[in-house]
């Protein structure tokens, strides 16, 4: 019989670490982070990492495993991932993967190949082009990876047209083919637009009210704002404001209208897996009840 792992998947904020905790302590689970900015050490408010209470009460991984300035790859997080959850299962406990980056999950849940053959020659002639150039070939060879990276990480859109311009890999992931390892109980949070929006817009200023601008001051002075990690939502906007080209109500106004954004691709990705649940949590509004629920499907 397979073992089970427990998906817990959705926008965000609509309460995916709440859930996972809930979950996990209902059933002797630890929680594995699917989330491409919490493996980065410092970047605590703005990427909405568990709390220290809930770190205490549930072990969490995949979280503060790299330095802001380490250009973090899918490939790193599959590897490091399928690591966690087969010591977590081999200690008898029950494995949570949640977060919203739906690349990570997909990572986990799909059987796919970030390996691409080397080839020097390649990499050597693409590296000799300048980003945009660059992020035009991507968009014609393969649209669906170009919408997932930002147009000025040219690391990224390197591995990316390596990948693409490959004739042994297929020019976009293969979403088609299920991870067969496990068996994957897939949850989908969920809400209507308006309060989605809504959640997005008050999550922001709490991070504000918590010290996101420090935060992200302190990162600007010691890293700047090259590294991919300083190009995340809730990063990126800042430095507008730094550089006396924005004020700090624009700058903020500009994280929730992205955030807003993001949420609206999350859900799109989400919806092309056919084997999660969704759960409505205007329906279902506690965690609790919707831990019940999952517990209950699985009877």
């Amino acid at each position: 019989m397979k073992k089970i792992v427990y998906v817990i998947s959705g926008p965000t904020a609509t309460g995916k670490t709440a859930l996972a905790t809930q979950l996990a302590k209902r059933i002797d689970g630890e929680v594995v982070s699917a989330d491409s900015m919490q493996v980065y050490r410092g970047m605590d408010i703005g990427t909405a990492k568990p709390s220290t209470m809930e770190m205490r009460a549930v072990p969490h991984h995949m979280i503060d495993i790299v330095e802001p300035d380490h250009d973090y790859s899918v490939a790193e997080y599959q590897t490091g991932a399928k690591m966690a959850i087969e010591d977590i299962l081999q200690r008898g406990k029950n494995p949570i993967l949640t977060g919203g980056s739906g690349l990570y999950i997909n990572a986990i849940t799909y059987a796919l190949d970030f390996s691409t053959p080397a080839d020097d020659a390649l990499r050597n002639t693409l590296e000799q082009k300048d980003a945009g150039e660059l992020y035009c070939m991507l968009e014609a060879r393969d649209a669906i990876a170009a919408g997932r990276i930002h147009p000025n990480n040219k690391k990224r859109v390197i591995r990316a047209l390596e990948r693409a311009l490959s004739e042994d890999q297929n020019a976009s992931y293969d979403f088609e083919q299920y991870n067969e390892a496990y068996d994957f109980h897939i949850t989908t949070l969920c809400c209507t637009r308006d309060k989605l929006y809504e959640r997005i817009n008050a999550r922001v200023d709490a991070m504000m009210a918590d010290g996101l601008e420090r935060e992200v001051q302190g990162l600007a002075d010691q890293y700047g704002s090259a590294p991919t990690s300083m190009q995340a939502i809730g990063y990126k906007e800042f430095f507008a404001y730094f550089a006396g080209h924005a004020s700090l109500d624009e700058a903020v106004e500009s994280i929730k209208r992205n955030t807003r954004r993001f949420a609206k691709r999350q859900l799109t990705w989400f919806k092309r897996d056919q084997r999660a649940r969704w759960i409505d949590i205007e329906e279902i509004t506690q965690p609790d009840e919707i831990v019940e629920r999952i517990l209950k499907n699985e009877e």
